[in-house]
């Protein structure tokens, strides 16, 4: 006999199939096909639990249990329910189901009790609609039809609970919104939030870097209840209460390369996979280790991650909005084209500088250097706030014509950006020094958030050159510097 059931595959259950064969010999359960030791226990619960419900557990035959594909090692909480259906269906002391489409999935109590395994909400989400039997437990949604069991006996009767799209609790952070904040960085929050641009923040100590990168975790757009299942999914495991927002992953300044980008045997995720659909902020960019460093090129570009440890291949992903902050200098002032008496020696100067990663810098869409003292006008995080929601609605309603739209500026592609200008602005509007596509590419997804900003539905060379002022030129100072 078969029966479908679900086992762990890293974060993630994934089917298996269960099949049954009674041979002579003593009466126990021998399970086959890489079983762990939490499943070989529950051997001992599953004869418990059918004899207590008053059913009787096959004599002088041998129960093998195979579990296919074989060559996954196995970990489950719930293939003990569809081990001890299958005997009850196997000898016939239930009927057995109409359909052979159901999954089986719950633990059992040696009393006999069905309960439902938490990681069945969480981590189970098929493509279409499913039967799958399991016990009783919260009263979550579930996008897939539940037959529930109080007990094993009740088989016969179950309760049905039907679909219902998950809903989860969606809350915004209020950091930052009662803040009021220079033209110039307000600016930058806009068009940040509403591009997710990756942005490295330098100046001195005290300029408020900061400041910017957790008020930018607050600006962010509300995520879709598609998106939330997805971040729950990222970032299971932990002691922290379930997010109910875009995920803020602050690493360490000595986290290892194995901590940012994942990895072991078998592979596990690491950071930059937890802040997928929301933020990773690397405060003191300098002081990571440069192995750290450069082993954040790949995912920053291709918003993934693929990495293979032995036989194993995993790919992860990376979607988040990367946000770097750093001193240029050991004195923790010095900014370009600024004058500040530094106590340091060049020699000094110059070795701090080098740690600067220049091919991680070309990552970042934006270079930004902050200021200790601003003047100008203020505009307080509620409000540019609301210009973002209102910016928004008109990147939604483009949408419905231009499937563009549904990204982000910072995901569009070379093609999506150029369908709007003609060649010839093309080779007219970007400086001969700036022979890098990717600084290229990077200043039109910048246009393009621009563009949102002021409701223009087509890129302008005019969004262009005002892109350039924040992609291009700060760039190139630091270039200058030698990174």
């Amino acid at each position: 006999m078969k029966i479908k059931s679900l086992i762990r595959n890293h974060d993630r259950l994934v089917p298996v199939e269960v099949e049954l064969s009674f041979v002579a010999g003593l009466p126990q359960i021998q399970f086959l096909g890489l079983p762990d030791q939490a499943i070989k226990e529950s051997i001992h619960r599953i004869k418990s639990a059918i004899r207590n419900q008053g059913f009787e557990f096959p004599k002088a035959q041998q129960i093998l249990v195979n579990l296919r594909p074989s060559h996954l090692k196995k970990t489950s909480r719930g293939l003990e329910l569809a081990v001890a259906l299958g005997i009850l269906w196997e000898t016939e002391q239930i009927p057995k189901p109409d359909s052979n489409e159901a999954f089986v999935y719950g633990e059992l109590s040696l009393g006999g009790e069905v309960f439902e395994p938490e990681d069945l909400m969480e981590d189970f989400d098929p493509e279409e609609a499913l039967q799958i039997w399991t016990g009783t437990g919260l009263d979550n949604k579930a996008p897939f039809t539940r037959w529930r069991l109080q007990e094993l006996k009740d088989v016969s009767q179950p309760e049905i609970v039907p679909l219902s799209p998950r809903e989860y609790e969606v809350e915004r952070p209020s950091f930052g919104l009662d803040l009021e904040f220079p033209e110039r960085q307000a600016k930058l929050l806009k068009l940040v939030a509403l591009g997710e641009h990756s942005v490295l923040l330098a100046g001195p100590a005290g300029s408020g870097k900061s400041t910017i990168a957790k008020s930018l975790h607050s600006l962010l757009q509300a995520p879709t209840q598609k998106e939330m299942h997805e971040i729950r999914q990222n970032n299971k495991g932990g002691s922290e209460a379930p997010l109910s927002w875009r995920p803020l992953v602050h690493p360490h300044h000595s986290t290892t390369p194995l901590g940012l980008i994942g990895g072991g045997v078998p592979p596990f995720k690491g950071d930059i996979t937890r802040a997928h659909k929301g933020m990773m902020v690397l405060d003191e960019l300098l002081e990571f280790h440069t192995r750290a460093q450069e082993a954040l090129r790949e995912p920053m570009e291709d918003f993934r991650i693929r990495i293979r440890r032995g036989r194993y291949v995993e790919e992860h992903p990376a979607e988040a909005l990367v946000i770097a902050t750093t001193n240029l200098c050991p004195c923790g002032d010095w900014v370009p084209n600024s004058r500040v008496i530094c106590g340091r020696s060049i020699k000094k100067c110059q070795s701090y500088m080098e740690r600067l990663s220049g091919p991680l810098v070309d990552r970042f869409q934006v270079t930004f250097f902050t200021r200790k003292r601003e003047e100008g006008s203020t505009i307080t995080g509620q409000s540019l706030l609301q210009e973002l929601e209102e910016a928004r609605q008109f990147r939604a309603g483009m949408a419905k014509k231009d499937p563009r739209f549904y990204k982000v500026a910072a995901r569009w592609s070379w093609d999506e950006l150029t369908q709007d200008l003609p060649g010839f602005y093309m080779r007219e509007l970007f400086p001969k020094e700036l022979s890098s596509r990717r600084r290229e590419l990077a200043t039109l997804r910048v246009a393009r958030s621009l563009a949102d900003l002021m409701r223009a539905e087509k890129l302008h060379p005019l969004h262009v050159e005002e892109a350039l002022k924040i992609t291009h030129l700060p760039f190139e100072a630091l270039k200058r510097l030698g990174c």
